[in-house]
């Protein structure tokens, strides 16, 4: 990897230097190389969605060396496309940089970001690249999903079981961790090394709503990159319906619990970044499902109930309060 800075590469060096991160299927008809891509898409419905990362906002030199970068960028996407129940079939990358940027350090995000991305199929198909103050990575993903197996908001309905797919709060935690590893001196390094890692390696849950659709036919669903309570949210809130959450089922694990202390429940209901699905689902189908997550090497777990009543409280009725990030609120 060339440790030059980008200003002696030029965009069309640049171009050359990460042509090799570029996919190759038979789908792709036009690749990257051309005015835009060409994709033979499968029988299915569109879907697209896009994410922005900011330096200093979303990564900084402090906690995300570029390779993980590259992998949040591609999760926080096909997450989306998870989340929605489609199948990637391709992403477009935008690039702001300072010209001082090492190109080493753009090779190695489009290498973190294929090691996550390429064995979904969700292969790179072009972009492009552009001088900013900062750097910034702009991810359009595409995806197909059947008309019938769309996974939206909205489809809710009181009585209806809540379960989440893995672990909460472990990202939250490997955040701490790494901005305030005095804090933490007296955890075994193990610990500490399980949270970082699940904060720079979050995985999207593509297999999951193939296995949905397996037990039963209506279900909504929502990403938890803000957090499980924005998810059941705003679930809830297209669905016109509210939640009985159970606090005390929450799939925190012990390295989580272990470095968040007190503040675990919190962080597993608001941290983030776990990007796991929320899902709800008939509750005569929710047992099946578990199995046939545990059966597929997942781990789900039911953590409440859709109401009738348009609140979200706990068991005892108490109103669960907490605030997601906003980009737009101090």
């Amino acid at each position: 990897m060339s440790s030059q800075p980008l200003s002696d590469l030029g965009e069309r060096g640049l171009i050359q230097a990460i042509a090799r991160y570029f996919g190759r299927a038979p789908a792709i008809r036009v690749g990257a190389g051309d005015d835009a891509a060409v994709l033979a898409l499968p029988a299915g419905e569109l879907v697209a969605t896009t994410d922005l990362l900011f330096e200093d906002v979303h990564f900084s030199e402090r906690t995300t060396a570029a390779f993980d970068v590259g992998w949040r960028a591609a999760t926080a996407n096909l997450s989306d496309l998870a989340a929605m129940g489609a199948t990637p079939v391709g992403v477009l990358i935008g690039l702001g940089l300072p010209p001082e940027t090492p190109v080493s350090w753009i090779e190695e995000l489009y290498r973190g970001f294929t090691a996550c991305a390429d064995p979904h199929g969700a292969f790179i198909l072009g972009g492009d690249t552009c001088r900013a103050k900062n750097r910034t990575v702009a991810v359009t993903a595409l995806g197909v999903v059947a008309p019938h197996q769309i996974l939206r908001r909205s489809a809710a309905l009181p009585g209806d079981l809540l379960i989440i797919t893995g672990k909460l709060g472990a990202s939250r935690a490997g955040l701490a961790a790494l901005l305030n590893p005095e804090c933490y001196t007296a955890l075994d390094r193990a610990v500490l090394d399980s949270v970082i890692y699940a904060h720079r390696h979050p995985v999207a849950r593509l297999e999951v709503p193939a296995l949905v659709w397996q037990v039963c036919d209506r279900a909504a669903a929502m990403d938890t990159s803000d957090g499980l309570l924005d998810a059941v949210t705003q679930v809830c809130e297209q669905s016109n319906c509210g939640a009985i959450l159970s606090t005390e089922a929450l799939p925190i694990d012990a390295a989580t619990q272990q470095v968040a202390g007190a503040d675990a429940v919190a962080w597993a209901l608001t941290g983030g970044e776990d990007f796991e699905l929320l899902i709800a689902l008939p509750a005569v189908a929710a047992d099946s499902l578990l199995i046939r997550l545990a059966t597929n090497g997942l781990t789900g777990t039911i953590v409440g109930t859709v109401t009738a009543e348009k609140a979200i409280t706990d068991r005892a009725g108490q109103p669960i309060t907490g605030k997601a990030f906003e980009h737009f609120c101090s």
